[in-house]
């Protein structure tokens, strides 16, 4: 039975697995690579060795580094995810012109799906997406752990006890095995750093630039809110993210169901929804309600905390407030992407305090040992990283492998 890695074991990012027997053949994860845009999406160009018939493809969560080059294969093969992945690719079809997703199928954790003679098993594991999974994968007498993207710093940090111990192979991501210094926060503490830049400006509005799909950020931005008294504000995609969210979780803050929430409506987000006929998706929100503008950000700038991204900087500007901070709460190199380099212009000329609030989605050194030494497995086989031969300091069980470089798994 071999096990290829078409892609990931030599950078963070665009990885692609598959699992074949005689008779089937499975892919877990069919990402785009980081450096890389959707727009320029080319199976050929990004992805350099799937051959023949696909039996099923299995997506642990919906980062594009996991699912972008999804679009680009055939629409018949049926498609697994879970249902918090399910309703994302339903909103991101919506509001950022992805390609809808056809034949998917929600999956539960610990329910078995069998496609002819390989079993599947998922886990909901600990990441910066909501939902996110890992798979047990057997077939032929072997038993193949994918960890997908884990990590145990977050909500539900304890998760990865319950995946199967003393596997034949792990499949592990590594993004940072090359971090010594185990330095990353918790979102506790990364909820504790909101509420003091909030209570010690409690004047100044706050933006804060964070991923919109990211709901342990999002919750933990809440919460600092509550604790600080003001109101969080976010625009008409996030509210519909936390919607279809908050439908499968009523803990998850939504507009209706929890106090201090708004929501405000960039131009260019309502326009695209009314050339595309999904309106809908902005009145159901309850503007009349809901509603903050800029007028009223402007009289009571310390009232509100801001969930922004440089696409809304013509909303932003305008925002009056002359004492404000801008907290940036996602990866470092994203601010130095010179799309994004104009938000920090203008918060610069308006000499607003910047911060770096953020924790990785990802398991730092020492919580890879934690999650080797609980789950025992036999041989562990790097993924998602730059560093695969780190591994090898640290587990003596590793087993280093190439891109499009199939492994026989012999009994």
């Amino acid at each position: 039975m071999p096990l290829t890695i078409h892609r990931g074991t030599n950078q963070i990012g665009g990885s692609c697995v598959e699992i074949a027997t005689a008779t089937t053949k499975i892919l877990i994860d069919i990402g785009l690579p980081l450096d890389s845009k959707a727009s320029e999406g080319n199976l050929n160009l990004y992805n350099p060795g799937i051959e023949g018939n696909i039996d099923a493809i299995f997506i642990s969560h919906y980062h594009l580094d996991h699912y972008g080059l999804l679009p680009l294969l055939d629409e018949s093969i049926p498609v697994y995810v879970s249902e918090g992945t399910k309703n994302i690719f339903g909103i991101n079809a919506i509001f950022l012109h992805q390609k809808e997703m056809k034949n998917l199928n929600v999956i539960k954790p610990l329910n078995e799906i069998r496609i002819k003679d390989i079993s599947i098993i998922p886990y909901t594991v600990d990441h910066s997406a909501y939902d996110a999974m890992a798979f047990l994968i057997e077939a032929e007498g072997k038993r193949i752990l994918y960890s997908g993207d884990i990590r145990l710093h977050g909500p539900k940090s304890k998760l990865y006890r319950l995946l199967p111990k003393e596997v034949d192979y792990m499949i592990l991501e590594g993004t940072n095995i090359n971090n010594e210094v185990d330095n990353i926060k918790t979102e506790k503490e990364i909820e504790e750093e909101f509420l003091s830049i909030f209570r010690s400006t409690s004047n100044a509005i706050n933006y804060v630039w964070c991923s919109g799909q990211n709901i342990d950020r999002l919750v933990a931005l809440y919460r600092a809110c509550l604790k600080s008294k003001k109101i969080m504000v976010v625009d008409v995609y996030v509210a519909n993210v936390l919607k279809e969210i908050h439908g499968l979780n009523n803990k998850i803050p939504f507009l209706s169901s929890h106090d201090n929430m708004g929501v405000y409506y960039p131009k260019y987000v309502t326009n695209n929804l009314k050339n595309s006929g999904h309106w809908n998706y902005a009145i159901s929100l309850e503007p009349n309600l809901y509603k903050v503008t800029p007028e009223m950000i402007s009289t009571d700038p310390g009232k509100y905390v801001v969930v922004v991204r440089p696409s809304v900087l013509e909303f932003l500007k305008k925002c009056t407030s002359s004492n404000g901070n801008l907290i940036t709460s996602l990866w470092k190199e994203y601010e130095k992407r010179d799309e994004n380099k104009p938000l920090f212009e203008w918060a610069k000329a308006k000499n607003y305090n910047l911060y770096y609030v953020h924790t990785s989605g990802h398991a730092t050194l020492n919580e890879l040992k934690e999650i080797v030494t609980t789950l025992k497995p036999k041989k562990i086989i790097p993924i998602h990283t730059e560093h695969k031969e780190k591994f090898k300091e640290h587990f003596t069980n590793t087993l280093v492998i190439e891109d499009c470089e199939p492994l026989l798994l012999l009994e």
